[in-house]
């Protein structure tokens, strides 16, 4: 924009000085009514006798010097534009072919995509597990979007490579904690166990220890006793038919 201005300016400069110029070559070459107002003793310099007169000479070389360097000014100019229309074209092409060539990457590479690589593992387990698995890939693909976004924000607003890059890891990490209470909590979405079963476990996914055996609590009895129950009932009713 700075450039923009002072070139505004020089040519500003050029045309007041051509225009002074001119006045001045006018009023050296015609007769001035003013002049013959005034009774004043003004010379009117005409034809050849301008060569003569070293004032006009110097001010016509004036003038061609000015409209040599206004030519050569906007001629540079145009090449100046004419550059910016070429490396904006350039621009145009390359991002049409960067375009081409990721549309043929990922459709060369489709099945190496995150999501369906990972369908493929889905679709060789339990289908009684895949929406299990489904959920892990969910929550961990979003964490992925959140740390780009907060990446790519670093970086927006001046920050470093170095700066994004630990706001990625930052969001994109898991840690051993968060990782056992996302299992625990599909567990439990899923039916493969109950939130009672799992409070006996700490953030660690460890059970309490204890040193004597006798105190140690007999996780689920009820349901196994419950379980137990019914077996005999079953056993009962096949023997008295």
């Amino acid at each position: 924009m700075n450039g923009d201005k002072t070139g505004r300016n020089s040519d500003y400069k050029i045309f007041s000085f051509v225009f002074l110029a001119s006045l001045s070559l006018i009023l050296l070459t015609t007769p001035s009514a003013f002049a013959q107002a005034a009774g004043s003793n003004f010379t009117v310099v005409a034809g050849d006798e301008i060569k003569k007169n070293p004032t006009a000479v110097q001010i016509l070389k004036n003038i061609e010097i000015a409209k040599q360097r206004l030519a050569e000014m906007q001629t540079a100019q145009k090449q100046i534009t004419e550059h910016e229309k070429f490396i904006e074209e350039q621009r145009r092409l390359a991002k049409e072919r960067l375009e081409r060539d990721l549309a043929a990457f990922n459709k060369d590479h489709e099945d190496f995509m995150p999501k369906n690589a990972f369908a493929k593992f889905v679709s060789r387990v339990n289908a009684t597990h895949s929406a299990f698995y489904w959920d892990q890939f969910d929550y961990l693909n979003n964490k992925i979007t959140i740390a780009t976004q907060a990446k790519q924000a670093i970086l927006q607003s001046g920050g470093s490579y170095a700066e994004a890059q630990a706001e990625f890891i930052k969001y994109a990490s898991m840690s051993r904690t968060e990782m056992i209470k996302l299992v625990s909590d599909l567990n439990i979405k899923h039916g493969f166990t109950d939130a009672n079963m799992q409070s006996y476990f700490d953030e660690n996914g460890k059970l309490p220890r204890y040193e004597d055996d006798q105190k140690t609590i007999c996780y689920a009895c009820d349901k196994y006793e419950k379980i137990k129950e019914e077996m005999l009932l079953a056993e009962k009713r096949s023997k008295s038919t």
